[in-house]
């Protein structure tokens, strides 16, 4: 089992499980929990500081010798395990079971005008080419693989950042095409999704 690409069982992986529990810790905390010496620990903080897993703060109390203490950082916390999927679908089906489907898709159409807003700084071009090129750019930047049809005319990509969510609400896509009209300003037809079994969601410009 592994904690942040980290045995578990390693002197690594038990220093990230304490600070997780604890919230933070000094050199003789993790001493006492890995059993080993302030070297070792030194050595083990240094390479996971390196790997901008943990921050170093300093205390002071009272007239004596500040001290070190150590905590996760922002990276170190956004790469634990999360359930934003589990949460939304339960979120969605409570205003399906209020309000109805049509709702979900209202409301899903104002996120992707919100998204397509976000990208748009980004997205620029005279041709629609370059603006495909300029899109495919910016998803690689956010993790997420894509690739420009060799014909230019459309878009594919490699992995559904809302896969979880999409299985059980099909408006997930219609959102995404809504949010790619938009930022493109084209008319975009969705040929295949990962959703469907496909390997990729395929984007392509409408020829009507």
């Amino acid at each position: 089992m592994t904690f942040l690409g980290f045995s578990s069982n390693s002197s690594a992986g038990i220093i990230l499980h304490y600070l997780q529990r604890h919230g933070q810790a000094t050199i003789k905390d993790l001493e006492g929990a890995l059993g080993i010496s302030t070297t070792a620990v030194r050595e083990h903080l240094a390479n996971l500081q390196a790997e901008g897993l943990i921050a170093t703060n300093t205390v002071r109390r009272g007239p004596g010798r500040p001290y070190f203490v150590y905590t996760l950082t922002d990276k170190a916390q956004s790469l634990l395990p999360k359930q934003y999927d589990q949460l939304i679908n339960m979120l969605l089906r409570e205003i399906v079971s209020v309000e109805g489907e049509e709702k979900v898709e209202q409301l899903l159409e104002r996120v992707s005008k919100r998204l397509a807003s976000q990208y748009a700084g980004q997205i620029s071009g005279e041709d629609i080419r370059a603006r495909l090129d300029a899109l495919r750019a910016t998803f690689e930047a956010k993790g997420i693989p894509a690739e420009v049809q060799q014909a230019g005319d459309g878009i594919k990509i490699f992995a559904c950042p809302y896969y979880d969510v999409a299985q059980e609400h099909p408006a997930v896509c219609a959102m995404e095409r809504q949010m790619l009209e938009d930022i493109l300003g084209e008319k975009i037809n969705l040929e295949g999704s990962i959703r469907e079994g496909h390997h990729n969601c395929r984007f392509v410009i409408s020829d009507t």
